[in-house]
């Protein structure tokens, strides 16, 4: 995948979790369970959405709350393979398109300092 190649973002559904998981653990130290994203699910507040290649390989997610005027990006992650390509940034910018839309003021996320990709990744969205 090359970054001018568009992914497909959706809705993520229950059927999703065990793909989402593949991709958690390879990603974090301290991954959430099945059982927290199929919470998500169910959380009003929560938005939990997943990106596909052109084949439908479930590639990327993330899971952000809208709370009042603010959105709260709990987790975001890229497959391994697919990391450096673009994957991420269009997943942020999908992100920000919608809290824009809905008229948020602000966003929040909390990240590992020692965990430099994702640093670059949000530094470049200000």
């Amino acid at each position: 995948m090359t970054e001018e190649e568009k992914i497909t973002i959706e809705s993520m559904k229950e059927e999703d979790i065990i793909e989402v998981l593949k991709i958690e653990h390879a990603s974090f130290s301290d991954p959430w369970t099945y059982n927290m994203f199929n919470a998500e699910l169910s959380n009003p507040f929560s938005y939990l959405w997943v990106a596909r290649d052109n084949s439908g390989v479930l590639i990327g997610f993330i899971c952000f709350w809208i709370l009042g005027d603010e959105a709260h990006l709990l987790d975001l992650a890229v497959h391994p393979s697919c990391r450096q390509r673009g994957v991420g940034s269009q997943i942020i910018k999908a992100s920000m398109d919608y809290w824009k839309d809905a008229g948020l003021k602000s966003a929040y996320l909390e990240v590992r300092e020692s965990n430099e990709d994702a640093r670059r990744l949000y530094g470049r969205f200000g």
